[in-house]
C-alpha cells in the first residue's frame, strides 16, 4: 500500500497509484479514472501526469474519493496540488509548511525508550539496508555489506535491537522493515541525536578517502549572509529533504546502496550588526 505522505509531487503520486491499482485490477484504466472523476477525455489525465494540465479544487476531492484517501490524506493531497500549482513564493511556502506538519502525523516516531537506535550509526544503516537487501540471518555477510564494515557480533547486536524496537520483523526466513520512514520525536533525547549526528559527520570525513569521487558527492560553500537569509536557506534545505525522500520513494530502479545525506549550516564568525 502506497503511503501518500511519502510524496511531495502529486503527479508522481497519481501515477504510482494508477500503476498499483492497474496491477491489482486490469480494468483500472485512464478511461475508468476519467469516468469516475468526471473528465471527458482520457488524454486529460495523461496531460495531468506529464505536467501539461493542472487539476481543479473539485478534482482534488474527486481523486481523493476515487483512491480512498482518509481525511488527513485528502488534506495533504490538497496541499500537494496547491504547492505544485501555486506561482507565488509565499503561497508555496505556506503549503509546504502545511505538508511538513501533516507528514509528522504519519511518520513513525521514536520514543524515549528507543534512544538506543541512535547509539551506533550502523543500527540506522542496517535498517535502511534491509529495505532491499535479502538478509537471512548470515551476520558475517551482513557485516561486510556495510562501509566501513563492522563485525558479525555488531551486526547481530543491531538486528536484535531493531527487532526489540519493532523497527524490523521476521518474515519467514527473511527480515523486513516495519515502517518506511522513521523520525525523532520530542521524547528522543538530544544527546542521542547529537551522538548520531557526530558519528555521521565522522563518516563523512573518512568517506573522502574511502570512496572514489564517482561514488560520493562532497562539497562546501562559505557565504556571508544575513540572519534572515540564513533562515530562508535553511527552509530550502528542509524542502529539499522532502524532495529527496520523494525521489527515493519513486526511484524507478531497484535500490542498490544505502547513502548518508548530511545537511549542515553553521557560523564561522560571530554576528556583527554594524558599529554602535
Amino acid at each position: 500500500m502506497l503511503n501518500v505522505f511519502d510524496y511531495t509531487d502529486y503527479r508522481i503520486l497519481l501515477s504510482d497509484l494508477y500503476q498499483q491499482r492497474k496491477s491489482e485490477w486490469a480494468a483500472f484504466s485512464y478511461r475508468y479514472i476519467c469516468n469516475k472523476v468526471g473528465i471527458a477525455s482520457a488524454g486529460f489525465f495523461t496531460n495531468i501526469l506529464n505536467g501539461k494540465r493542472n487539476i481543479s479544487d473539485e478534482l482534488i476531492f474527486k481523486f481523493a474519493e476515487l483512491f480512498g484517501f482518509s481525511r488527513v490524506e485528502t488534506e495533504y493531497f490538497d496541499c500537494m496540488v496547491h504547492y505544485d500549482q501555486s506561482k507565488e513564493p509565499d503561497r508555496r511556502k505556506y503549503y509546504h509548511d502545511k505538508m511538513v506538519v501533516l507528514r509528522k502525523t504519519s511518520i513513525y516516531e521514536l520514543t524515549a525508550e528507543q534512544n538506543e537506535y541512535f547509539s551506533n550509526w550502523y543500527n540506522v544503516a542496517i535498517r535502511e539496508l534491509i529495505n532491499f537487501y535479502p538478509f537471512n540471518g548470515d551476520y558475517e555477510v551482513l557485516a561486510k555489506m556495510l562501509a566501513p564494515s563492522i563485525t558479525a557480533a555488531q551486526a547481530q547486536s543491531a538486528i536484535e535491537l531493531l527487532l526489540k524496537l519493532n523497527l524490523i520483523r521476521k518474515d519467514g526466513a527473511m527480515y523486513v522493515v516495519t515502517d518506511k520512514t522513521v523520525r525523532t520525536s520530542n521524547q528522543t533525547s538530544l544527546s542521542a541525536i547529537h551522538h548520531y549526528q557526530r558519528a555521521a559527520m565522522t563518516l563523512a570525513q573518512t568517506a573522502i578517502e574511502r570512496f572514489d569521487r564517482a561514488d560520493r558527492n562532497i562539497s562546501t560553500l562559505t557565504l556571508n549572509i544575513s540572519t534572515a537569509q540564513f533562515q530562508a536557506i535553511s527552509e530550502k534545505l528542509t524542502e529539499f529533504q522532502l524532495t529527496a525522500l520523494e525521489m527515493a520513494k519513486s526511484d524507478p530502479e531497484p535500490s542498490e546502496r544505502v547513502y548518508q545525506f548530511n545537511f549542515q549550516i553553521f557560523p564561522l564568525t560571530k554576528c556583527y550588526k554594524g558599529e554602535k
